[in-house]
């Protein structure tokens, strides 16, 4: 496990923290079949699914909160916007290389120097403020 879901930061909007969760659970299972395909516990095509799903899910992810971010006309949604975009085109990156050199230690580096530090700083940051600000409609 790279998260403790019960350790993560939460916000104001109960549909960013369900989105969150449901993230934590992606990343946690991708991360344990890396772990376990560096030990030869797990396949190339396990490792590949798993991160397709979490691409997929960090898409969905962001374009859930950007939907409701244009919809309010959020005050920092160009800023919000531009950090979804830049990681989302770190992971996209980082497939790349996987499908190049299936290195598991270069996804694994990334989800615990990268991502981990960054989507921790970000809900404490800039997501909480979003989710403060939708708040006042969302109820």
């Amino acid at each position: 496990m790279l998260i403790d879901k019960e350790k993560f930061p939460k916000v104001a909007l109960p549909e960013m923290n369900e989105i969150h969760d449901t993230e934590i659970d992606v990343l946690n299972n991708l991360y344990d079949t890396l772990k376990k395909y560096e030990k030869g516990e797990a396949s190339e095509d396990d490792v590949t699914k798993l991160l397709d799903e979490f691409i997929k899910d960090v898409r969905e992810h962001f374009k859930f909160e950007q939907g409701l971010m244009e919809e309010y006309n959020f005050f920092a949604y160009p800023m919000h916007r531009g950090e979804h975009d830049r990681v989302l085109m770190e992971i996209l990156e980082l497939k790349k290389e996987w499908e190049r050199k299936k290195d598991a230690k270069l996804l694994i580096d990334y989800l615990e120097n990268h991502f981990v530090p960054w989507i921790i700083n970000h809900v404490q940051t800039m997501d909480t403020v979003t989710a403060m600000y939708l708040s006042n409609f969302l109820k």
